[in-house]
């Protein structure tokens, strides 16, 4: 079978390593890849690297947040330019299926994949209206397959199948860690939607009453411009705060805190940071925001604040370092979490049957399942 992804970014977000996980679930199946982004990001390195040809997507970055009526009328453009792009690739490659791994590709994807079937992965809510009317307009028309990282982000879509993402084994480490000050950090994006203003304010709330704790930021604005990083960083002065910027080594910053907090906002859609966390052992303190309720059951795999302030982080914060046993029950139970819901072989396998069903390759395909790669003691090895 031969699979034509399209992605709206080249940099490395949560979307873009999951379609990097896709693809060599791909590979392991025998399948053809090829993939079409905007831009000269690592992503077309990540191809490379796999053996998967890749080429440029006409498609302009876009901040996120609100649009203006230049940008949606470059949008419009950029999608007329992108679909003879997807019809031109499309010709040459012959895809039995086109996998679009963000809403911004959808409308090139609809007019540029003529008769093939397109499989559409939602990995955010659409919180703006248009969005999602174009989303569903784009779905609806091309009769679309939707796949959704989380009940939430489904809402928007009729028939939605919820597959929830898959993370590797970050390697267990137990909390409470002994001895010194403990460590609080936040890992991913720095933009409005991640919360790290809140972040701050819960810093300040709590610098006061444990002497020698640190605070950890480990990330850097992607997919937008910098000024809210600049406002983060002129907000701490002042702060027992550490910013270590952009890092792929994920399972390093998660063994150098004591507690992940995730302040996301409303729109959040399941953030992989939070299984991360599980499977290394990182207790986890969330805002009850969009997907993640899916993700924590409060009190056993982590704990989620009464209300989206930052007040309330402090106080969920607070509760954790004052209790060493349940820092303790929440390590493990998250770890177990990870185990049983999170894995990435079980995201990977769920996710190329889908792209096999989809895309009509058979059972007598010449495709090897990671179940079955597993077995043979090949694919990712033991977790």
């Amino acid at each position: 079978m031969r699979i034509l992804f399209l992605d709206q970014f080249s940099e490395r977000g949560g979307a873009q390593i999951g379609l990097r996980e896709i693809l060599d679930e791909t590979i392991r199946r025998g399948w053809q890849a090829m993939l079409m982004i905007p831009g000269d990001g690592p992503l077309h390195v990540d191809c490379a690297e796999r053996g998967i040809p890749s080429c440029e997507l006409a498609l302009s970055p876009y901040a996120n947040g609100h649009k203006t009526a230049l940008d949606v009328l470059r949008y419009g453009v950029d999608s007329i330019h992108a679909a003879k792009a997807i019809r031109e690739t499309a010709r040459q490659f012959e895809p039995h299926l086109i996998y679009v791994n963000g809403p911004r590709p959808l409308p090139a994807a609809l007019f540029g994949a003529r008769r093939t079937p397109v499989l559409f992965h939602a990995h955010s809510y659409l919180d703006r209206r248009y969005t999602r009317a174009i989303a569903r307009w784009c779905v609806a028309r091309g009769d679309m397959r939707v796949i959704a990282i989380s009940e939430f982000v489904a809402r928007p879509f009729c028939g939605a199948t919820v597959v929830y993402n898959g993370v590797r084994d970050h390697g267990f480490r137990a909390r409470p860690r002994p001895g010194g000050p403990r460590t609080i950090g936040i890992l991913g994006r720095i933009s409005h939607e991640k919360g790290h203003l809140d972040f701050l304010d819960a810093a300040r709330r709590l610098a006061w009453s444990y002497p020698g704790i640190r605070f950890a930021v480990f990330g850097a604005a992607l997919f937008a411009d910098d000024a809210y990083e600049r406002q983060v960083r002129r907000s701490a002065a002042g702060l027992p705060m550490d910013f270590h910027g952009w890092t792929d080594r994920v399972s390093e910053a998660l063994h150098a805190i004591d507690v992940l907090a995730v302040p996301s906002g409303p729109a959040e859609g399941a953030t992989r940071v939070i299984m991360e966390a599980f499977s290394a052992g990182t207790p986890v303190v969330a805002y009850p925001s969009g997907g993640i309720p899916e993700l924590v059951r409060h009190g056993d795999t982590g704990l989620l604040t009464a209300a989206r302030t930052g007040e309330s982080l402090a106080s969920a914060l607070q509760t954790l370092l004052n209790d060493p046993d349940l820092m303790a029950r929440l390590s493990f139970e998250g770890r177990r979490e990870w185990e049983e819901r999170f894995r990435l072989e079980r995201c990977q396998r769920e996710l190329g049957d889908l792209i096999a069903e989809a895309g009509g390759a058979t059972s007598g395909s010449r495709f090897q399942s990671t179940a079955q790669a597993s077995a043979h003691g090949e694919g990712l090895g033991s977790r």
